[in-house]
């Protein structure tokens, strides 16, 4: 099938949905092409933080203020994906005082509001930090749901023109007298191939950026960091708390919904799509944050997952933690001659939407127009919906007793619900849908819901292709995240599911 299109953007996470948004906010009209589902990348393998920029005040002020800016940008214009949790940098007696004093002027410099706490003050607000710690800075940091707030943009994107192909690769550049006139590309699961014309290409696919620039002749110098993350059963604390010191592995934990997630490790990869999480990177986060929460020692974990960081290199350093956080856009007009390509990467999820506006500032430039960027003024489509937990459980008795069914227990996701997702668009594969709601994001990782949900699909002949199948690929993708964790309690909920699934469905 032939396509044309005034911009093409390659890559489905944070930064080229949001571009996507951007451009259809000013009237540039874009088609998005993502070989997975939305969130297949980093995007979706993060420790979900919304950052106040304390963590980059001392060692990367510029990536400090973006994150803080962005911060209360987000705050705004998506209230209804982001908590306002607060954060708790502290200071336990083996750090010492003098990085947290530096950690102040840092903030100061900044314009990041942070305000010292006592050990008691600290306690009082987070009564499970070690009883020991020094002292506390407190500052605005918060979580972010990072697949509703991409599912949002791309949902107002697709409101205002933009068009996307979800589960589809790019296989080839044409590049001719230094512009890219054409882009092949192949539908993964049905097979169909598309045949690409565009005036304008964006390359927004983060760590697979060489793979695309590779088809173009072209690359960039990056490091591929692995950060690991556990979640935890439920919510350990009300705040995200950082350990006041240099960067390190293991010195953050943030409250995510009704579960906590520890994080992170920075380990240089070369593996983009086959990595796990070994049994040394969950010893050192159990190890590391259970000084500042001593209670994670005897907290059950309930998955462990990892995700790939581009950091772009402007020269090579020993240690990725010393390379900026923020990122990159580099216009290929100007490195490698390639007249109308442009690459953005790099960042953080909170500064999505800044990277968004920087690239299509360029973009305009290159077409030699002026249309400004609106993204930081119009809230997103579902601002006004809160989806707390707390008021999902208060409506759970009375949907019971109306004979509602609920589908998920964890997270409640109601039958009704879960079928208006369906139905507002074609979604193609099981983790399509469990980007779009909290299924199988609970306690139980799917282990008591999803068998539910394909026998929804199969009442309402959705289902494509053989039910068990499609439940037995679920349950092994499950188990990569469980199988670094199994140990006492998760270890006997797993024979549990495991006798349910070789019992009930003969797996």
């Amino acid at each position: 099938m032939e396509l044309k299109t005034e911009v093409l953007i390659v890559g489905g996470g944070a930064t080229g949905v949001g571009i996507a948004r951007d451009l259809s906010l000013r009237g540039i009209p874009s088609l998005l092409i993502e070989r997975g589902d939305f969130t297949s990348g980093a995007s979706g393998r993060n420790h979900g933080l919304l950052h106040s920029g304390g963590r980059y005040a001392v060692s990367d002020p510029e990536a400090a203020r973006e994150c803080f800016v962005e911060n209360r940008i987000l705050k705004r214009i998506a209230p209804h994906c982001v908590e306002e949790t607060g954060g708790l940098f502290i200071s336990l007696p083996e750090d010492g005082l003098e990085f947290r004093d530096l950690f102040l002027q840092s903030c100061k410099k900044v314009d990041i509001p942070a305000t010292l706490l006592s050990r008691e003050e600290a306690l009082n607000l987070e009564p499970s930090l070690h009883p020991h710690l020094l002292s506390a800075v407190e500052v605005p940091d918060g979580s972010v749901d990072s697949f509703s707030i991409v599912v949002e943009n791309a949902r107002d994107a697709e409101r205002h023109g933009t068009r996307f192909l979800l589960h589809t690769e790019v296989t080839s550049l044409q590049v001719d007298q230094g512009k890219v006139r054409q882009v092949a590309a192949k539908d993964l699961l049905q097979g169909e191939e598309y045949s690409i014309e565009a005036n304008y290409f964006i390359n927004a696919t983060g760590a697979w950026a060489n793979q695309i620039l590779n088809l173009a002749g072209l690359r960039l110098d990056m490091a591929l960091s692995k950060g690991s993350m556990l979640i935890t059963n439920g919510r350990v604390t009300q705040r995200v708390i950082n350990r006041c010191r240099r960067p390190s592995d293991g010195d953050i934990l943030v409250p995510n919904g009704p579960v906590s997630i520890l994080g992170t490790t920075s380990v240089r990869s070369e593996q983009l799509d086959n990595f796990e999480v070994t049994p040394r990177e969950v010893s050192l986060l159990i190890g590391e944050i259970s000084r500042m929460v001593p209670v994670i020692k005897e907290t059950r974990l309930i998955r462990a997952y990892a995700g790939i960081r581009p950091l772009v290199l402007p020269e090579e350093k020993e240690d990725d933690r010393a390379i900026s956080r923020g990122f990159a856009l580099i216009d290929h007009e100007k490195r490698g001659g390639v007249k109308n390509l442009i690459t953005a990467t790099g960042g953080k999820l909170i500064t999505y939407r800044l990277m968004a506006e920087k690239t299509c500032d360029l973009l305009c430039q290159k077409m030699g127009i002026q249309v400004s960027c609106s993204t930081h003024l119009k809230p997103l489509p579902g601002t006004g919906k809160l989806f707390e937990l707390k008021e999902r459980l208060k409506k759970i008795s009375p949907s019971l007793a109306d004979g509602g069914e609920v589908i998920c227990e964890c997270e409640i996701v109601r039958r009704e619900e879960l079928e208006e997702s369906l139905k507002k668009g074609n979604l193609r594969d099981l983790q399509d849908i469990l980007h779009r709601t909290r299924l199988a994001k609970g306690t139980c990782q799917g282990g008591f819901c999803v068998y539910r949900l394909l026998g929804l699909l199969h009442d309402l002949r959705m289902a494509k292709g053989d039910s068990n199948s499609i439940l037995k690929g679920f349950l092994e993708e499950r188990w990569k995240g469980i199988r670094p964790i199994l140990w006492g309690i998760p270890l006997k909920e797993e024979e549990l599911i495991e006798s349910i699934y070789k019992g009930i469905f003969n797996l």
